[in-house]
């Protein structure tokens, strides 16, 4: 799997939010809550699990992806129920969970793809 590849997807998660909350879109929030729905989350239960788990980055990455998608979920939830300001403020940068997770998710992946590189390289 191309980590880089997980990464942009789940970026764009955050435009589906946005361009859903601007549409009045109905979203699937549970199947956006599932974290082993998307590409990242099959990797990590899988391959991911076999060649990283002894890194606690990848223990870190693991709980921070989940907490991504249930965070994500919540939001999906107040677009459905049309509550824009509250999803327009849970999507917030900076200062938002949602915010807060998609960084750390960010910042889980680029350091498995540091300890594979040097798993791999050394």
């Amino acid at each position: 799997m191309n980590l880089e590849d997980a990464l942009l997807l789940h970026f764009e998660l955050k435009l589906e939010l946005r361009t859903a909350m601007l549409e009045g879109r109905q979203l699937d929030a549970a199947q956006i809550g599932d974290c082993c729905g998307c590409e990242l989350g099959r990797w990590l239960q899988d391959e991911g699990r076999i060649s990283c788990a002894r890194y606690p980055a990848y223990q870190q990455l693991l709980e921070n992806h989940r907490e991504f998608h249930l965070e994500a979920a919540r939001v999906a939830e107040l677009i459905n129920q049309g509550q824009f300001d509250a999803a327009r403020e849970a999507l917030a940068v900076g200062p938002s969970r949602y915010s807060q997770l998609s960084s750390a998710v960010g910042s889980g992946i680029a350091e498995l793809r540091k300890r594979l590189f040097q798993q791999f390289s050394g």
